[in-house]
């Protein structure tokens, strides 16, 4: 394909790359990781996740904007915390489930307690 491929959900130009002496194209939009296939070329045509824009004239038109290195590596980084945010929240034990030792005070403690107060 002689066009350029446009992220539909990010609005961003996705990289592109093949195997050597394969005929499929691959794109992959650098912010979401969504990664398209020339072998699907319905895709392109409904316009479901990316779509073909034409190719940006090398005069210094203004295109669609590009993602640069450091916003790649911000939403690497943000994904990467997400994923071990949502991690730490499967592990955590609910309150219910902690052991009694913890939730309440030992009763020899409680008792002695109850002597000073009177």
């Amino acid at each position: 394909m002689p066009h350029d491929v446009e992220c539909t959900h990010c609005r961003v130009l996705m990289t592109t790359w093949s195997a050597a002496g394969s005929p499929v194209r691959y794109w992959q939009c650098p912010f979401c990781n969504r990664t398209h296939s020339s072998l699907y070329s319905e895709v392109f045509r409904a316009g479901a996740g990316a779509r073909r824009v034409e190719a940006a004239p090398p005069s210094g038109a203004a295109g669609p904007p590009q993602a640069s290195a450091d916003e790649i590596a911000w939403a690497r980084l943000k994904a990467r915390a997400a994923r071990w945010f949502a991690r730490l929240e499967q592990e955590q034990l609910p309150a219910a489930v902690r052991p009694p030792s913890a939730a309440a005070p030992a009763p020899r403690l409680a008792t002695a307690a109850a002597r000073r107060v009177r």
